[in-house]
């Protein structure tokens, strides 16, 4: 759970909006109320300028993927795509001090869109059923920070 003057860098996936709406429909208390799809590629994060954020977004290359391969753990429902791993080792290269979630997932666990979390085993598997592919332009780096709620504080293009 985050706490407040938590931080992220996500990058912002809307075409997963109808999957997850989908999801919450048939089990509301698995997906974060307001979350229309995100991929996280740190948290929690650390304090940055807005140049510097910037001035990393500016360096990647939009790209296209298309998020089709499901994660399944404990409580945990998400899509994933290997097209990931090159733009996720990028921008975590910029801040190679974070270990992403803590380290609670290894030292460099993939980047996901999650679909659903703190759910049954039966629940996830139901989930895992709905899952289908996402096709994403991944194209922004977004910096939240969490209050009560998560607030984007910035939005940075890829300058590619």
């Amino acid at each position: 759970m985050p706490r407040a003057g938590d931080s992220a860098l996500i990058i912002p996936v809307p075409s997963a909006a109808p999957l997850l709406a989908r999801v919450a429909e048939a089990f509301p208390a698995a997906v974060r109320e307001g979350d229309v799809g995100h991929v996280t590629m740190l948290y929690p994060f650390t304090t940055t300028t807005p140049e510097e954020l910037a001035a990393v977004a500016a360096g990647l290359e939009p790209i296209d993927v298309v998020l089709d391969r499901v994660v399944r753990e404990p409580g945990f429902v998400a899509l994933t795509a290997d097209a990931l791993a090159p733009l996720t080792a990028q921008v975590r290269r910029h801040w190679s001090e974070i270990v992403p979630y803590g380290g609670k997932f290894g030292p460099a666990p993939e980047a996901h869109l999650t679909l659903a979390m703190g759910v049954t085993e039966q629940e996830g598997d139901a989930i895992a059923g709905m899952a289908s592919p996402v096709p994403a332009r991944l194209d922004q780096l977004w910096l939240l920070a969490y209050t009560d709620t998560w607030q984007i504080t910035a939005r940075c293009p890829f300058g590619g």
